[in-house]
């Protein structure tokens, strides 16, 4: 009987889990939809609870915003902070934009060494099917290289092998089917 009775409560729990999940996703979905029909002030506040929850889409986004100047005033900080985050979570267009943040220091200090690595992981992370998204990423990674020295070429590199090495293992990046 008491097998039973946890059985069936393992059983709701997941179900109810799997019930809050699916409305998360569809509250997700919603908030993204929103920013695609240019209501950018209720997307940012539609967005911002699943960014700070580590939604790495989600943290782009907002980024991307901050960074346009879309809803909210253009503030080239707050977009490098919301694109470090989403960066550091496999995102490669918040890793490709942070990296041109850092290529001219706009927000972040000028800083090639930075915008070299981010500029590769986000080649890296791209897919082949992108629309040049990953030639893009690779031809600034070439334009920044050309400012750098050995030493910061070498150093540059090691970042690329040192984030791949500490990799969380997240799944790859795929955008979201919302517009």
């Amino acid at each position: 009987m008491l097998r039973s009775v946890c059985l069936v409560g393992a059983v709701l729990g997941a179900a109810m889990f799997g019930m809050a999940a699916s409305a998360s996703a569809q509250s997700l979905e919603r908030a993204m939809a929103t920013y695609y029909r240019g209501d950018y002030p209720e997307a940012m506040q539609a967005m911002t609870p699943f960014a700070e929850d580590g939604d790495r889409h989600a943290q782009y986004l907002i980024g991307y915003m901050h960074e346009r100047g879309q809803g909210v005033p253009q503030d080239y900080a707050e977009a490098a902070k919301w694109y470090a985050q989403a960066a550091e979570l496999g995102h490669p267009f918040a890793q490709n934009n942070l990296g041109v943040l850092y290529k001219h220091g706009r927000g972040v200090p000028k800083d090639v060494v930075a915008a070299y690595a981010w500029f590769g992981l986000a080649a890296d992370g791209y897919q082949a099917a992108e629309f040049g998204h990953r030639e893009r990423a690779l031809t600034n990674q070439h334009d920044v290289a050309a400012q750098m020295s050995g030493e910061q070429l070498t150093e540059a590199k090691q970042r690329i092998q040192d984030h791949r090495a500490n990799d969380p293992g997240l799944p790859e990046y795929r955008p979201p089917n919302v517009r």
